[in-house]
């Protein structure tokens, strides 16, 4: 048996087809659409309902009347008025007129009867589709006038002219229901189109963004609602994340840089040496490689720790716990060799321990590096103060020296990468340009603030941390 082929399947080098998901705009004209036919055809039922029950009501009381319109003979010949009030019926269009002949009863009572139950004014005399030949109603159960012998007249409703009637108004009613959620599609097309137009353009525009095109932006709606905000934001994260690119961007020129320097030195050392080893002083060239290394190692654990901020992010810190600042400062400033500049504390309150929650090493490193900053700069002289700022419940950290200090111009700009005032003084000295950006990242993974103040003379460092029973 021979098995057809089966259809082509996709394989690795033919995509899957995928269907075309539907459009917000068609979604809502859709939705739209369905939530007004619905209770206009309920709506048009109720009526075309009542309008047949009113229908055949009258097509009954129609028959009634014109019965009862026929006069009666003065001889009282029960026959002769049968033959008379279906002489007078017989040329209504709208009336069926028949005779008949039933077993004589014994109360048989020649005159004109009501029948004894009123006619049904349900689907079975009128139809609600407009489509059904009115000739093939069932005429509605009319009147019985009775004569001699078992003789009698029988009068019904054709139903034909009410079943026309119903028809047109079912139609009328349908036709508009349809015309109705056609222009409420139709202008929620239009309002939805309109609205989702500034939509369209900020997904293209977004759609053209690269790398090297994140200077563009979405365009703003006057429209001032949500679109106009989504769109405001979107262009505010895309300022932030062109920011970090640059910021990125800058960051690895500046560490190629730094790197790329003492290996050079390094480099040229150990060639120079080389070429004329009868001539070289190996103690000073392995001093002298001695010394880049450090350098580079030094740079490469500032890079590995920014990178580890970085990511951190202020989202908290593993492994945080209360860290007691006061003891913490007294230990950094008793762990430091003596040297040129005299190291002053003061502490406000020297009794009362000042507790914060964080990592003990990084807040360590960042009072080390502002120290080591200020020792590079200082005249004479580095004073570090600690106390609390009451009003906001938070630990206030201040690290001064009497040096040449910070213009104000450039007081934000000490913070990035790679940054030096005096690069060849802080070349001379053995920084690396990443010290003050550390701890600017160690301050703000730990909720607070650093930032340059200003102070009578030299440079003053503020250090802001929430005290640990705020922290949550």
């Amino acid at each position: 048996m021979r098995r057809r082929p089966a259809g082509p399947r996709p394989g690795p080098g033919r995509p899957r087809r995928r269907l075309r998901p539907a459009s917000i705009r068609a979604r809502l004209t859709w939705l739209a659409a369905v939530s007004a036919l619905l209770p206009l055809l309920a709506g048009a039922a109720l009526a075309a309902g009542s309008l047949r029950d009113y229908l055949a009501r009258e097509a009954v009381d129609y028959t009634s009347r014109k019965v009862a319109a026929v006069l009666r003979l003065v001889d009282d010949d029960p026959d002769a008025q049968l033959q008379y009030t279906a002489g007078k019926l017989r040329d209504d269009p709208r009336l069926k007129v028949s005779f008949g002949v039933e077993d004589r009863r014994s109360n048989w009572e020649p005159g004109s009867v009501r029948p004894e139950r009123e006619p049904s004014h349900g689907s079975d005399v009128l139809s609600l589709w407009p489509w059904t030949d009115p000739g093939s109603r069932t005429p509605a159960p009319g009147y019985i006038q009775s004569g001699a012998n078992g003789r009698y007249l029988f009068v019904a409703n054709r139903l034909q002219d009410e079943q026309r009637r119903l028809n047109g108004f079912v139609l009328m009613l349908g036709g508009a229901a349809l015309a109705v959620t056609a222009g409420i599609a139709g202008a929620t097309w239009f309002v939805a189109g309109r609205v989702l137009r500034p939509v369209e353009a900020i997904r293209t525009q977004f759609a053209e963004l690269t790398a090297r095109h994140l200077d563009r932006r979405v365009p703003v709606p006057d429209t001032r609602d949500e679109v106009a905000r989504l769109a405001a934001t979107m262009n505010r994260t895309l300022d932030q994340l062109q920011a970090a690119v640059d910021q990125q961007r800058r960051f690895v020129g500046d560490a190629s840089h730094e790197l790329r320097s003492p290996l050079a030195a390094l480099r040229a050392e150990l060639e120079i040496a080389l070429a004329h080893p009868e001539h070289a002083q190996w103690t000073a060239v392995a001093e002298a490689a001695l010394g880049d290394t450090r350098r580079l190692q030094s740079i490469t654990t500032d890079l590995l720790l920014l990178a580890r901020l970085d990511a951190t992010g202020t989202e908290g810190l593993p492994g945080a716990q209360p860290v007691d600042l006061t003891a913490l400062v007294r230990e950094e400033l008793a762990r430091r060799p003596p040297g040129p500049r005299t190291l002053d504390l003061h502490l406000d309150d020297p009794e009362q321990p000042l507790t914060v929650h964080g990592r003990h090493t990084l807040i360590a490193r960042l009072l080390g590096n502002l120290l080591d900053n200020a020792e590079r700069h200082a005249e004479h002289t580095v004073t570090v103060r600690l106390g609390r700022d009451p009003g906001r419940r938070l630990a206030v950290l201040h690290v001064e020296d009497d040096g040449p200090g910070i213009p104000p111009a450039d007081r934000r700009r000490v913070f990035e990468r790679f940054t030096r005032l005096d690069d060849a003084r802080t070349r001379a000295t053995g920084g690396t340009g990443l010290g003050l950006a550390i701890a600017h990242h160690i301050a703000t993974a730990h909720r607070g603030t650093l930032a340059v103040t200003d102070s009578p003379r030299g440079a003053r460092f503020t250090t802001t941390l929430p005290c640990a029973d705020l922290t949550t």
